[in-house]
């Protein structure tokens, strides 16, 4: 198993937060810890390495004010687009105690949006294998989805809901589907919903290219990261290497 989770520091009360999200995910994964200070003179990028077999995942505390943290939302994209590592962005909040039992995956009509349903199944096989404490009802992964009006549409998110169940069947983790209809974006629409539980994580998948709706609104990734309710947000890259931890 991958068994190294580093974290960004930026010297700042940023630390405290994205140290102890990184301390509760490494007792979660059984993973250690790796800290590395950055600032405008000593990049993240050097720690972006397709070689490195052992990272887990990156920490990252991201601030919509540039002025309180290396990372604004803006810096943090341009990072993030460059890992093939998985990449968690959190505000200022410390982790309250039932973070990360919950996981909300959004699902659309992109069919690389599968590749995060492994992501959200680790959570809660993790969580039952390195965390006795918790009760094993806590662990829960929410599928969210959009139904759509048109047929094709429609058609292209139930494939993708006929492999998560098919997925989660098999690997014995715990799911709920919640369809939902009339959302502009379902993954904007996540944010809220992560927000309702309170103790969650929300993951997306960012596309490897902007569609016009992204360059004339804005990404989504942007929004996600701009969060104000400082929900922590597990970004990967819509690769075709991207990796599959071992269980």
């Amino acid at each position: 198993m991958k068994n190294v989770i580093t974290i960004f520091t930026v010297g700042n009360f940023f630390l405290d937060a994205a140290m102890e999200h990184g301390k509760k995910l490494a007792k979660i994964f059984s993973a250690e810890i790796e800290v590395v200070a950055v600032n405008h003179t000593t990049s993240p990028i050097d720690y972006f390495s397709d070689n490195d077999n052992n990272r887990l995942l990156y920490v990252m505390p991201v601030s919509p004010n540039y002025k309180l943290t290396y990372f604004s939302q803006r810096y943090a994209r341009k990072w993030i687009r460059k890992s093939r590592v998985p990449v968690l962005v959190v505000g200022d909040n410390e982790p309250k105690e039932q973070d990360y039992q919950q996981v909300v995956l959004p699902l659309d009509i992109n069919c690389q949006e599968k590749e995060l349903a492994l992501w959200a199944s680790y959570f809660p096989t993790y969580s039952q294998k390195n965390c006795p404490h918790i009760p094993k009802e806590n662990p829960l992964i929410h599928v969210i989805y959009n139904q759509y009006k048109d047929e094709l549409l429609r058609q292209k998110v139930q494939n993708n809901i006929d492999y998560v169940v098919k997925l989660f069947g098999s690997l014995e983790v715990p799911y709920q589907l919640h369809p939902f209809s009339k959302i502009d974006n379902i993954h904007i629409y996540g944010l809220q919903f992560a927000k309702a539980l309170k103790n969650s994580v929300l993951l997306y998948l960012i596309p490897e290219h902007y569609s016009f709706i992204d360059l004339f609104f804005g990404p989504i990734v942007k929004k996600l990261l701009d969060n104000k309710e400082n929900i922590p947000v597990l970004c990967l890259n819509a690769r075709d290497d991207l990796f599959v931890l071992c269980q």
